[in-house]
C-alpha cells in the first residue's frame, strides 16, 4: 500500500511545493553545518517532540557531518518533508553530484504507513541550492508467483530494502546476478540497500550513458552493519564490501575510495562518496 500511495503524490502536487521548498535551498547551509553527529540513517531526534494522535512527531532530517555537501542534501530533504503524504525523511544519497547541478535520492516514510523513494533535482546559485523537481518512484505490481531467489532476498534478515526497492524485487525487475550478489555480500555483512531500479535516473548523471540501475543490473548500499557508508569510521567495512561485491562478478564497484587506482572495476568520485555502487554487464 505504501508505494502505491507514493505514486499518488502527483507531479502537479509536487510542483506546487517546489517554490516553497526552494526557499530552504537558498539558506546559507547553517543547518547542515550544525547537524548533530548521528549513526542513524538520516533522521535525528528533537527533544522538544511531543506525541500526537498518530504517534511521536516526526523528526527532521539532518545530514551526516562528513557529507561533501550537506546543504544540498538538506535542501532535498526539506522539499520531500513538505509533501503532504510524507511523515519523515529517513535517508539521502547522491544520484549525481556535479555542481552547479545535483540529483539526490531521498527515502521517506508516509503518514499512513509505507513509503517511497524520490529523485530530487537541484541547481546551485550564489544564494544556495534551489529545488527544480521532486519525482517519486512509480508503483509497480508484484509478480503473482515470485521465484525462490526473489523470495530469499525479500525474506532475508540481513538485507534491508527501501520501500521502492522491495517493490522492484517483488515485481521481478532485478536481475538474478544482482539478487545473488546481494545475498553473497549479506553472508558477511548486514547491508541496507538504498536503490535498485525505481526512482533512479535513466542516464548516468551529467552524461548520455544509460545507467545499469533502470535495467535491474545494479544496486547501491548506503549502510553496512549499521554504519553509514559516508561515515569515515565505516571505511574498513566499505572496503570489505566493495571487494566481496567485485568477487560476485560485478564489473563496476564504486565507493568513497578507489581500491586500485582505476585499473579495474573499482572507481570513486564525489557522487559515490556516500554509497557503494555495484553494477553488472548487460
Amino acid at each position: 500500500m505504501g508505494p502505491e500511495r507514493g505514486a499518488r503524490t502527483t507531479v502537479g502536487t509536487v510542483l506546487l511545493i517546489v517554490a516553497l521548498a526552494s526557499l530552504v535551498g537558498c539558506s546559507s547551509g547553517t543547518d547542515a553545518a550544525t547537524a548533530p553527529a548521528t549513526t542513524d540513517i538520516g533522521a535525528t531526534s528533537d527533544p522538544s517532540d511531543t506525541t500526537t494522535p498518530r504517534g511521536p512527531r516526526p523528526t527532521r532530517y539532518q545530514p551526516f557531518p562528513s557529507e561533501i555537501d550537506g546543504a544540498a542534501k538538506l535542501a532535498a530533504a526539506r522539499a520531500v518533508e513538505a509533501l503532504p503524504d510524507v511523515r519523515q525523511v529517513t535517508y539521502t544519497q547522491y544520484f549525481g553530484y556535479l555542481p552547479p547541478n545535483a540529483s539526490i535520492l531521498v527515502e521517506a516514510d508516509f503518514v499512513d504507513g509505507g513509503g517511497t523513494t524520490y529523485d530530487v533535482r537541484l541547481s546551485q546559485s550564489p544564494q544556495g541550492w534551489r529545488i527544480d523537481s521532486v519525482l517519486p518512484a512509480t508503483a509497480i505490481p508484484p509478480l503473482q508467483n515470485p521465484g525462490a531467489l526473489i523470495r530469499r532476498v525479500l525474506t532475508s534478515d540481513r538485507i534491508t530494502l527501501p520501500w521502492a526497492g522491495r517493490v522492484d524485487v517483488a515485481a521481478g525487475l532485478v536481475s538474478d546476478a544482482v539478487l545473488r550478489s546481494m545475498l553473497a555480500v549479506a553472508e558477511r555483512h548486514r547491508i541496507d540497500v538504498s536503490v535498485l531500479v525505481s526512482a533512479h535516473p535513466v542516464q548516468v548523471f551529467g552524461t548520455d550513458r544509460r545507467s545499469n540501475h533502470p535495467d535491474g543490473l545494479a544496486y547501491d548500499v548506503g549502510s553496512i552493519d549499521g554504519r553509514l557508508v559516508v561515515d569515515p569510521a565505516a571505511a574498513g567495512l566499505v572496503r570489505q564490501v566493495m571487494r566481496i561485491a567485485a568477487g560476485t562478478g560485478a564489473r563496476q564497484v564504486g565507493g568513497p575510495d578507489d581500491l586500485d587506482g582505476g585499473d579495474s572495476q573499482y572507481f570513486s568520485d564525489p557522487t559515490h562518496s556516500d554509497h557503494v555502487h555495484v553494477g553488472f554487464d548487460r
